[in-house]
């Protein structure tokens, strides 16, 4: 049943939303609901999900959404208080039940960025830079539960996991986001890529119309290493040449500490710009 204040008039109150079905694991978001109540019904609408009418006293009525083909209506019920601010529409003949659980007001800023992001990336450091350019990498961001931060995650081939797990997540007022946040890279040795060793990072970020531009710093690793995902000049890099403030050769070899190597020196260590295994 639901409970709702009996009104003198309608009142229509913005929302957003969290959709569960039986096939995905994490949320759907969706931001642009409305709902709105009078004295016998709610009226719920989303662009998304469509567009459902119920009655106060039972809370049964139907929710009428769009597929591939003309738009169907399912029969749905609605729970929730304007006073609680959240309202809960399952639909259960839908997607094996789908659950949207609509929250009165503006969505968190770490709801609005969740999602995957596609770009590329390359590393930075004092020895060397845009090293080891990578294509068609990724970057997920989920929302942790009670919305007021967000983790965010990154595999890389050469640098390993990046898992920064209580980001900070500020909307800016041209509608763009700024993430920053403490996590660790969980970075694999090249002699035996079993063996891996967690690293202090850092991150900091961006999201513009969609776009993430995010650094993730390592700084015990060669000095400082920086990698950068989806920078502007991508598409346009490649490996790097080893900088330093000696010559090439003096600097052609350093270890993931950002030291130089001596004669007879064992181990990984970075070559011309390049991660080797000297044995």
């Amino acid at each position: 049943m639901v409970c709702v204040a009996q009104m003198a008039k309608a009142e229509t109150y913005n929302a957003w939303g969290a959709v569960l079905f039986s096939y995905i694991k994490t949320p759907m978001y969706d931001a642009g609901e409305t709902l709105e109540v009078t004295a016998d019904s709610i009226f719920f609408s989303s662009a998304t999900w469509g567009e459902g009418r119920f009655g106060i006293a039972s809370g049964e009525g139907d929710l009428t959404m769009s597929g591939h083909g003309s738009a169907k209506a399912y029969a749905a019920n609605i729970t929730g208080t304007v006073a609680g601010g959240v309202f809960v529409i399952s639909v259960p003949s839908v997607m094996g039940g789908t659950v949207i659980t609509s929250t009165l007001g503006e969505m968190p800023a770490a709801v609005a960025v969740a999602g995957s992001y596609t770009g590329g990336t390359y590393a930075n450091c004092k020895y060397f830079s845009k090293y080891g350019a990578a294509a068609d990498q990724t970057v997920t961001i989920t929302a942790n539960e009670g919305y007021e931060t967000a983790t965010l995650t990154h595999t890389s081939a050469t640098w390993g996991t990046f898992t920064f797990s209580a980001v900070s997540v500020v909307a800016n007022a041209d509608g763009s986001y700024t993430l920053t946040g403490e996590g660790t890279c969980a970075m694999p040795s090249m002699a035996d890529p079993t063996q891996v060793k967690d690293y202090a990072s850092d991150l900091t970020a961006t999201i513009t119309d969609g776009v993430l531009v995010a650094e993730m710093k390592v700084p015990a690793v060669m000095g400082g290493t920086t990698l950068l995902f989806n920078p502007a000049d991508f598409e346009t890099v490649g490996i790097g040449s080893v900088v330093a403030n000696g010559s090439d050769d003096e600097a052609s070899a350093v270890t993931l500490n950002g030291q130089r190597t001596a004669d007879g020196y064992r181990g990984i260590v970075v070559k011309n710009g390049k991660k080797v295994l000297v044995k």
